[in-house]
């Protein structure tokens, strides 16, 4: 079934709700007006033929975005050497995203490989066509964009960007490089064990990959940064680095350009990043566990240091709004918690249409309760329309 949004020339609005408009500001109110997709002021809307409906006191936020979602590789090879077909895929990676209350969604593709793995690289194509493809027909649901993440460690990395960009617009570009040593994999020896007990390699064979991965960053990674942050700037998109572990890092992703320092895994290198002018963005699944999956650094402590501009997805589409009520379960501010999700990213991706709902904004909202230190989303719309659940 192919989904078209048609532009509705009622006004509509909610009443009996606690709405929060701007979560930057803390402003709230308890009606919400929008007319043709976008919100409009209350006094302006047309009073004779609008339609209503009560939202039973439940908080209202705008529409989630996600800057870096990694599921849709997910979906397309759900098993290791097994291909999902790219719509299907799709369906269902944007049902995940809609009913995670996620409106705008960064879908994150490898552009080269830690893994030196020909299955990752192959899996772009299908990846950019699903996204392509299902956008054109339109039938998603949400809004959905391409996010590159490129892998300074692999050789074929810049080849295949290059090819890749006369054709495609990527919405946002990272830059990676998961050579062991530092960042994400600090300890050599720990690639080394994950290599032997997940790819069946020898010890010694798992070492020779490590030097390999350390040297390309040590020889190239500098200038394939370069050469990612050069084609970020003439693309006007948000360009992020990923995993700073030091003032250094910081200094290099500040001095190449880079908007935000994606997941950085220190305290040391968040409080050198913001103390800079750069913000930082942590993954959720980090806040929902109450600690990181690789041994970094807790989000929750930098984000009550006020620290964090933004949660970001990474590997779990629903973690978002679970990780929002956590922190307010725990005592943080409700709108700087929301913020975190919703015009805290907009303005790091340069999305100045969306994050608030205030008139002139896109109508992205979303309905929720949030219940001993979870979500559960009740309603979502995207540009006016009802895309899941049901007005009460």
């Amino acid at each position: 079934m192919v989904v078209v949004f048609t532009v509705l020339q009622v006004a509509m609005f909610i009443r009996n709700a606690r709405i929060l408009v701007d979560p930057e500001a803390g402003l709230w109110s308890d009606e919400l007006h929008w007319q043709d997709g976008a919100i409009v002021d209350a006094s302006s809307s047309d009073k004779g033929d609008r339609q209503a409906f009560d939202g039973g006191g439940d908080l209202f936020i705008p529409g989630v975005i996600d800057l870096h979602t990694d599921a849709l590789e997910g979906r397309l090879m759900p098993r290791p050497g097994v291909d999902w077909p790219g719509r299907a895929a799709m369906l269902a990676h944007d049902s995940d995203v809609i009913g995670a209350g996620v409106t705008t969604s960064f879908n994150a593709v490898a552009i080269g490989t830690s893994s030196r793995k020909p299955e990752r690289m192959a899996l772009i194509e299908p990846f950019v066509q699903a996204v392509q493809s299902a956008r054109a027909e339109k039938v998603l649901r949400a809004d959905h964009r391409l996010h590159f993440r490129c892998e300074v460690t692999d050789p074929l990395m810049p080849e295949t960007l290059e090819a890749l960009l006369e054709r495609v617009h990527p919405d946002a570009m990272s830059i990676m490089d998961h050579a062991p040593g530092k960042r994400q994999v600090r300890d050599v020896e720990d690639m080394v064990q994950w290599m032997v007990a997940r790819r069946g390699e020898t010890a010694d064979r798992a070492r020779a990959f490590a030097a390999d991965f350390i040297r390309e960053s040590e020889e190239n990674g500098a200038a394939r940064s370069l050469l990612v942050a050069e084609h970020a700037r003439g693309l006007g998109i948000a360009l992020a680095t990923h995993d700073d572990e030091t003032p250094e890092h910081v200094a290099f992703a500040n001095a190449i350009g880079a908007h935000y320092a994606e997941f950085p895994v220190t305290r040391l290198a968040a409080e050198a990043a913001v103390a800079s002018g750069l913000p930082t963005t942590m993954g959720a699944p980090n806040v929902v566990r109450g600690q990181s999956s690789g041994g970094n650094v807790d989000a929750r402590s930098l984000i009550h240091e006020g620290l964090v501009t933004a949660l970001l997805s990474d590997y779990v589409p629903s973690s978002q709004l679970h990780a929002v009520a956590r922190l307010i379960n725990e005592g943080l501010d409700e709108a700087r918690a929301v913020s975190l999700v919703t015009d805290g990213p907009a303005a790091l991706a340069r999305l100045s249409d969306r994050g608030k709902l205030l008139p002139g904004k896109r109508a992205d909202f979303v309905r929720l309760s949030l219940r001993g230190g979870f979500a559960q989303v009740k309603g979502v719309w995207v540009a006016g329309h009802p895309v899941c659940g049901m007005p009460q």
